[in-house]
């Protein structure tokens, strides 16, 4: 995926990251949007949009193989993002799930990022305050309807890292946690029992499409910070335009383990790793406490 970076943008890994910031301030893009009005400031005839108008930042959308220019302007509801070029065009509104304060304005950053692995760009927009942990609000792109769509697996918050080991030594592996790069992945562990979890797994891979595990009778290992499973049901979940979904199975006697780490970071080790990609790099953190 091609980026183009401009003066406030600055590469983090294979994302580009856009820092919001002293562009007409909070106050002017919460009122921008909760009235429902433009980004631009009072227009001058025949002179370039881009010289009168606010803009918060630029970037590069890499959608379908064509690369594509665009200024970012933010309001308290939505960004909006115009083409990079002397007439003003509107090439794309989004729709946040909800209104921002002026505080969390002040703290909103947005990353241009191939979250899909499809060469498409995604648009992640990450909202917090200075005393709460960040949200993340991602949109990935669907080459089929050529719209961004809003994923909610990645609303939940980064939080501060937990000790999750008991006075015996071992650990309660109950709660949600998801992969802190990207927000797709979802992992809910729940107990059956005093010493035996269900596990579920979703993992998005685009706006229609997402892997699914189910995992029952989950055991601790030779050690207390270890989970064991034998019986991992594995399939992939394709949704279609009315909202139903197909199910196509993968594997039904899946085996590996789940561990925590000192630092409160859950691991997962596949040993399915051919039919399924995990190879165990990636690390989770806890969403609650």
């Amino acid at each position: 995926m091609k980026i183009k970076i401009f003066t406030k943008l600055f590469a983090i890994g294979a994302a580009c990251v856009l820092s919001i910031c002293g562009c007409g301030g909070a106050a002017d893009v919460n009122n921008g949007g909760s009235n429902g009005g433009s980004s631009n400031d009072q227009q001058l005839d025949g002179a370039d949009w881009r010289t009168w108008g606010t803009i918060d930042d630029y970037g590069t959308l890499s959608l379908d193989g064509t690369d594509t220019d665009v200024c970012v302007c933010l309001f308290a509801d939505r960004a909006e993002l115009y083409y990079d070029r002397e007439n003003q065009e509107l090439f794309k509104t989004i729709d946040f799930p909800e209104k921002l304060s002026d505080e969390e304005y002040e703290k909103l950053s947005i990353e241009f990022i191939d979250n899909t692995g499809d060469d498409n760009t995604d648009i992640v927009f990450v909202v917090g305050t200075e005393n709460t942990v960040d949200r993340r609000f991602s949109y990935i792109y669907d080459s089929d309807v050529k719209d961004f769509a809003y994923d909610a697996f990645s609303a939940y918050p980064n939080p501060n890292v937990v000790d999750d080991i008991g006075e015996e030594g071992v650990v309660d592996f109950t709660g949600r946690y998801t992969e802190p790069d990207f927000g797709r992945c979802l992992i809910e562990i729940s107990k059956e029992s005093e010493d035996s979890y269900t596990i579920v797994v979703n993992w998005s891979n685009s706006a229609s499409d997402e892997s699914v595990w189910a995992i029952t009778g989950a055991t601790y290992g030779e050690s207390g910070d270890e989970l064991v499973y034998t019986d991992a049901l594995y399939y992939h979940r394709t949704y279609d335009e009315d909202g139903g979904y197909e199910d196509e199975d993968v594997y039904d006697n899946g085996t590996g383990r789940f561990y925590m780490t000192e630092g409160g970071m859950l691991g997962w080790e596949s040993d399915n790793t051919e039919d399924d990609g995990i190879d165990g790099d990636t690390m989770f953190e806890r969403l609650d406490q």
